[in-house]
């Protein structure tokens, strides 16, 4: 039977409908079923229209991972910091079938990449995977000595599909690295340009940001580097002109920003941000925390504490941004405009007795986008 295109577009609209009203195990199950309703699955307005109607599904917030000795997985927590606290994803790897523990290298937009924990690179595997479906993919091997750094880069916004970017060792000296990008349309991994130089500092390649269509990295020193998945092309970016070590870097709300640890960060710090133009850093907030420790003993009596988490976070014009950090023994949030503190809601059960100690470098942004492998 042939049928004009009113009536096909009707039948889509009719169809949109029905799918629309499905749970989301039920929804990933469709999207096999055949080529029309995956098409209509995977429309940008259909996934809006699914999140509009199925509000139980979204929720953000963050992963914090930590190696315990002996454990053959990572130790994870999960942290809500928008949506329903029942939404958040479980925090557990077991999903992923490896026999040497998993555990998370990166995360990006409602996706993580995940690796073999207890082993050798040369039998370590990679997967992509979804933790609010539980779905996972084996990536190919990447045919290298050692991966500096995997990150994942994508922008639902942008494109319907991710990529990922390995930085690898290079053939050439110990100084030079390669980059590697992996596609799920081609299924494979390609070299990306010629090798390049890092000079002989330690660059963070393990903490790879994806802000502006660019993933971002930085070092121990004063080197700084940008770099665009679908252009292909590295570049430096600025950064503060004075030693420091990093005390947190990370991405929230269409924003890049980096705090320096010139000293205790008990002591106050600031929280910068970087131009929309690559020009330059400027102070967004600086922290007084003398005025945290009245409000809190446990900030008062801390020798030490390390940043986390910064959500920055706007609503009707009024400033709702606010910080995550760990003290010994306790995990303490506040509003960044007035120091009020917020509770932290999770559904993990906090031991805080086992003396863990955790930093921004232990920490995976998450956002349960509707996507799946």
């Amino acid at each position: 039977m042939c049928y004009s295109k009113a009536q096909k577009m009707n039948n889509s609209d009719v169809m949109s409908d029905i799918l629309l009203r499905l749970s989301l195990k039920d929804l990933v199950g469709c999207k096999c079923v055949c080529k029309w309703w995956n098409t209509l699955i995977s429309d940008p307005i259909f996934k809006l229209n699914y999140s509009l109607r199925n509000p139980q599904y979204n929720i953000s917030g963050f992963f914090l991972q930590k190696f315990l000795y002996l454990e053959l997985h990572s130790k994870l927590l999960f942290f809500p910091c928008e949506g329903r606290v029942d939404a958040a994803p479980k925090p557990s790897l077991s999903f992923i079938e490896d026999d040497k523990g998993v555990r998370i290298q990166h995360s990006c937009n409602g996706l993580l990449i995940c690796s073999s924990f207890r082993c050798g690179e040369e039998d370590r595997k990679y997967y992509i995977c979804k933790p609010t479906t539980k779905q996972y993919f084996p990536l190919p091997n990447l045919e290298c000595r050692t991966v500096f750094g995997i990150s994942i880069a994508y922008d639902p916004n942008r494109a319907p599909h991710y990529k990922i970017v390995s930085i690898c060792d290079s053939y050439l000296s110990k100084n030079h690295r390669q980059i590697k990008i992996y596609s799920p349309v081609t299924g494979s991994w390609k070299p990306s340009g010629k090798p390049f130089t890092v000079p002989d500092e330690d660059m963070l390649f393990n903490r790879g940001v994806f802000w502006n269509g660019s993933l971002h990295w930085i070092g121990m020193g004063n080197l700084a580097l940008r770099f665009d998945p679908e252009t292909e092309l590295m570049l430096t970016m600025p950064m503060p002109p004075t030693q420091r070590k990093p005390g947190y870097f990370g991405e929230s709300g269409g924003h890049l920003l980096l705090v320096e640890a010139y000293g205790p960060l008990t002591a106050g710090f600031d929280i910068m941000e970087m131009k929309a133009d690559y020009s330059g850093w400027f102070v967004k907030y600086h922290l007084n925390l003398d005025q945290v420790a009245r409000r809190c003993q446990a900030v008062e009596r801390a020798n030490r504490l390390s940043i986390l988490h910064i959500v920055y976070n706007h609503v009707e014009d009024v400033d709702e941004s606010f910080i995550v950090i760990h003290v010994p023994g306790e995990f303490v949030s506040f509003k960044l405009r007035d120091y009020s503190f917020m509770d932290l809601q999770t559904n993990n059960h906090v031991d805080s007795g086992l003396g863990l100690w955790y930093s921004w470098e232990g920490v995976y942004p998450y956002t349960n986008t509707f996507f799946y492998l």
